[in-house]
């Protein structure tokens, strides 16, 4: 059925139908132009059939999909270009209800995660795009420290079930990172605290139809806390061809992160009287990780109603690792090892002015390898882990759009994905009496997996929206846990996909054109749900999230604008595994109970800008069993100042500015027990001047 659906796209875009593709693209520029003449009063300021809130200049906004009702929020470049990050996952902190993981482990530094769902561990909660290709580890965590803030046009992200467009990994939404393909000459170089380093450059440029775009960026530095070395480069260059009907792109990327040295979870009482300072278990532990990408992007317009897109993709993420955690006897040496290849397929068709239709089909492809071994407290060497498998996900929708009147537009969608993961040798997972015990390879081969989606907007007069989403998602298990027998009693245990089912409901106000608001309330419920704890899954039963969003931008007159945002979370054990009843009812681990961000921006005159951004974060339980105490709650306040020169720009960034202290804490076990919890204390105050040149 799947290679049926490939042949008909490709024998679709062999068909001649020339001249639509200019005619759509003129079109398009025509209906923006027509937007941009339509003028309104305050008070007649309309709302558009969407919930989306942009954080940044709305021009800057290349794409972003308006049939999403729920929380849509998008960073433009106005925001990033002034972010210096060590790690790149740190540029999502301005979005409401991200929350960032900061592990200061070398090349696992940082996850994020969304609606409730924890960056502990490698539990998939949320599918990550760049220009549309998947950049999740098999594990499910996110990579994007191959990309610098220079060459980045704009983040996007959508909490919630309703978005069709994906699958494997999506379970509580997806990030969808667009890369810049303008034109610009831009060179950036910076020097911070901790005897930070940084390069970025961008260069691209259009003439007749072909477009080149490159990117290019360094950055070494020490770190906040003692043993933290790190170097990082990032490479990607794209080539683009215009046709009349269609367009193709190759775009391939590089990146490398180095980190000879990483300082480790301490105890408590060393992290509070030395936030600074090293693990003396972790003086040996060191990584480096390497991503390669090649994928080919390929459009084409039949009309201006009708149009395919094809992108393939070829990618490898590899990672070495050398960690000794707390109260192991020795270092352990973890090797991942990840090809995969894909394909993504789309078809919109815009039948009439009153319907729409879109279908997609997607493969990914992985061929992973994992090795895990250390020296045990008596000499003997235990391979920890060793798998080598491959994993397919596969996934078709079609999705079906409404707009019966000019104030109401709904979609319905129906998805449905086919998992399957082979063993291709003996998998081994040792313990200290077996240090090379061979499991059972039968591995996860699931039932087709359906979820419907349904979005709707509806405008109660020029200034409100009401939204509402409804959808199913699925957690899926990964790397050795998809093994369909218990390892330790060899009894067959046959993995459930955890299924999701959320719902949002919401209002976006614009109150005048200085006042935009977006207010919603969210719930999701899932049944088999887990967790993944250094590697091993746990079972958690039927769990409860829910929360309240809250967003604003308001320009108070030529010289300040504000924004912010709230998201309050709720996420409870409801019936939990028959092997944990005393769980019912607690919070699940990881999960602040509330987030929020301020930001204040103050122009006096062209020349120059400066903001103020204030993060907030509430305390989370450390385990199931809610014991031990909550942690992680912070209030941080970051501002910069950019003043424009006539070759460019010169920007102080400070971080941490009243030098706060602040922690990320992680409990091994599920008992609070004081040996198992481990404390990474968060960077102190930090500066960074850069000079940024623009070349006409």
């Amino acid at each position: 059925m799947h290679k049926k659906t490939i042949a008909s796209f490709m024998a679709l875009i062999l068909l001649p139908m020339p001249g639509y593709a200019e005619e759509a693209r003129g079109q398009e520029k025509e209906n923006e132009a027509s937007k941009q003449r339509k003028t309104f009063t305050d008070d007649e300021a309309p709302v558009e059939l969407d919930s989306v809130v942009v954080i940044g200049n709305q021009a800057q906004i290349s794409s972003v999909d308006k049939g999403l009702a729920g929380s849509v929020d998008v960073i433009t470049r106005q925001e990033l270009e002034y972010e210096h990050v060590t790690d790149t996952l740190e540029l999502f902190n301005k979005t409401p209800g991200v929350v960032l993981s900061r592990y200061s482990q070398g090349i696992v530094n940082t996850e994020i995660s969304i609606r409730g769902f924890s960056g502990d561990g490698e539990t998939p909660n949320a599918k990550l795009l760049v220009d549309g290709i998947p950049s999740n580890l098999f594990s499910g965590l996110t990579e994007l420290d191959y990309l610098f803030p220079t060459n980045i046009q704009s983040i996007q992200v959508f909490k919630g079930t309703s978005d069709a467009s994906t699958g494997l990994f999506a379970t509580a939404g997806n990030y969808k990172v667009e890369t810049r393909k303008d034109a610009g000459k831009q060179l950036q170089f910076g020097y911070g605290s901790f005897n930070t380093r940084e390069m970025q450059g961008y260069f691209g440029d259009k003439q007749d139809n072909f477009t080149q775009n490159y990117a290019i960026g360094y950055r070494k530095g020490n770190g906040f806390r003692d043993h933290t070395e790190n170097e990082k480069i990032a490479l990607s260059g794209r080539w683009q061809l215009d046709f009349d009907q269609s367009t193709l792109a190759l775009s391939a990327k590089y990146g490398k992160y180095n980190s000879p040295e990483a300082p480790g979870y301490m105890p408590k009482a060393q992290a509070r009287a030395n936030p600074t300072g090293v693990a003396p278990n972790a003086l040996n532990d060191r990584g480096e990780k390497e991503f390669k990408h090649l994928s080919l992007h390929y459009d084409y317009f039949f009309n201006n109603d009708l149009d395919v897109s094809l992108k393939t993709y070829w990618q490898n993420f590899d990672r070495e690792r050398d960690v000794r955690f707390v109260g192991s006897p020795n270092v352990e040496h973890r090797l991942d090892d990840q090809t995969s290849t894909g394909l993504i397929a789309k078809l919109n068709w815009k039948i009439n002015p009153q319907w729409a239709v879109e279908t997609g089909y997607d493969i990914e492809h992985q061929e992973v390898s994992q090795f895990n071994q250390r020296v045990n407290a008596v000499g003997v060497n235990i391979i920890r882990i060793k798998a080598d498998y491959d994993f397919t996900a596969q996934g078709i929708y079609a999705k079906l759009e409404n707009t019966p009147l000019e104030w109401l537009r709904w979609n319905f969608a129906l998805r449905a994905d086919r998992l399957d993961a082979t063993a291709n040798a003996p998998i081994i997972i040792g313990t200290n009496l077996i240090p090379a015990r061979q499991i059972n390879t039968d591995l996860y081969d699931s039932p087709t997996i359906v979820q419907p989606k349904f979005n709707a907007f509806a405008n109660l007069n020029a200034q409100h929206t009401l939204f509402g989403n409804a959808g199913r998602s699925f957690q899926t298990p990964t790397g050795i846990n998809l093994n369909q027998f218990d390892t330790n009693s060899g009894a067959r245990i046959p993995i459930d996909v955890a299924v999701n089912d959320g719902w949002e409901i919401g209002l976006k106000s614009g109150w005048s054109s200085a006042l935009n608001t977006r207010t919603s309330y969210w719930q999701q419920k899932a049944k088999h749900e887990f967790i993944n704890i250094d590697n091993f899954r746990r079972p958690l039963g039927e769990t409860l999230r829910q929360g309240l969003d809250a967003s604003f931008d308001y320009r108070l007159n030529d010289y300040f604008s504000f924004w912010g945002n709230v998201s309050k979370v709720y996420a409870k054990i409801e019936e939990p595994n028959p092997q944990n009843p005393e769980f019912k009812g607690h919070n699940i681990r990881g999960i602040p109970d509330h987030t929020a961000s301020l930001g204040l921006q103050f122009t006096p005159d062209s020349d120059w800008i400066a903001r103020i951004h204030i993060d907030r974060q509430g305390a989370y339980y450390i385990n199931e069993s809610n014991l031990g105490g909550k942690y992680g709650a912070y209030t941080l306040t970051s501002a910069n100042i950019d003043y424009k020169t006539h070759w460019g720009r010169v920007s102080l960034l400070a971080n941490n500015i009243f030098d706060k202290y602040y922690e990320y804490v992680y409990d091994f076990n599920s008992n609070g027990n004081p040996a198992g919890v481990n404390f990474a204390p968060g960077a102190g105050r930090n500066f960074m001047l850069t000079a940024t040149v623009d070349f006409k």
